[in-house]
């Protein structure tokens, strides 16, 4: 586990690793179109666990710090984190529609945008990582991942390490758009989804300055959704037998989805590891 720690992408390097789009395994329904009432996240759960399944015994029994278990957690915060991405968009693109109401002028800036009518507009055109928005729903995901690093070091950090790596690893092989993802990752977020804010626009002038700053600190990020990360409806949709597996892996999927919350009590893993970096830091410090 240490190794893991220390040497994420050694460890996943030897690995045969496919993987399947986030898409492929859920999908987001905007509340935008009809029948409303139905928006929201959907998790196909029987591919979810099928392709849980594969993954894991890509591994061959190599990486300590995954289980089943862990690593259908993992699965299940990136593919939520990606859809969520999507409704982050559908929210920014609503918050200007919204405006352009107040000031008397409506436009539906989603409906456009969904219809690629910005390919149209000159200054903006086709994005060279067309569709931009699964690269940054990726890049997303990732960086959620990235989030939860910031505690305290333990078993949880391992997992988000090195499955960090195995995405990146993965992105090469997925579809146009997807496979961009690297561009976007940490603080090269903020640069496409200025882009993104362009393209909602769809304005054949705009100022890259302001659409920066909306990118860095109002939308597309978590500020500019209507509802909290648990409160977004998602469904888990699939037939009985995948469910009970599914309910078996993860007892509490709202929790997982949101923060990769976990049953288990690592508490003597944790540390273990505590331990091992401070008697690592002391020895670079001896000598």
């Amino acid at each position: 586990m240490w190794y893991e720690l220390k040497n994420p992408a050694s460890a996943i390097r030897e690995l045969d690793l496919t993987r399947l789009p986030a898409d492929a395994l859920a999908f987001y329904r905007p509340f935008h179109f009809s029948p409303h009432e139905q928006w929201g996240i959907y998790i196909l759960v029987e591919p979810l666990v099928q392709h849980c399944d594969v993954l894991y015994h890509s591994f061959g029994g190599k990486l300590a710090a995954f289980n089943w278990e862990t690593l259908m957690g993992c699965l299940l915060f990136e593919v939520f984190h990606h859809e969520f991405f999507h409704h982050l968009t559908e929210c920014a693109a609503t918050s200007f529609e919204i405006a352009s109401a107040g000031f008397g002028k409506p436009k539906a800036i989603y409906s456009n945008y969904w219809e690629y009518r910005f390919d149209k507009t000159d200054g903006v055109g086709p994005h060279p990582d067309h569709p931009l928005e699964e690269a940054l729903a990726n890049a997303y995901a990732y960086n959620s991942f990235s989030f939860l690093s910031r505690m305290e070091i333990g078993f949880k950090l391992i997992w988000v390490k090195v499955y960090q790596k195995i995405l990146e690893k993965c992105w090469a092989q997925e579809p146009a758009g997807y496979r961009s993802a690297g561009k976007y990752i940490n603080a090269e977020y903020v640069s496409g989804a200025a882009q993104l804010l362009a393209m909602l626009l769809s304005s054949p002038d705009p100022d890259p300055a302001s659409l920066m700053l909306l990118a860095k600190t109002v939308m597309p990020s978590g500020n500019s959704a209507f509802l909290q990360k648990p409160d977004v409806p998602t469904y888990l949709v699939g037939g009985t037998d995948a469910l009970t597996k599914f309910g078996q892996l993860i007892p509490a999927p709202n929790e997982t989805y949101t923060s990769l919350f976990w049953l288990g009590d690592t508490s003597s893993v944790d540390e273990y590891l505590k331990d091992r970096k401070k008697k690592e830091a002391l020895a670079k410090k001896l000598g």
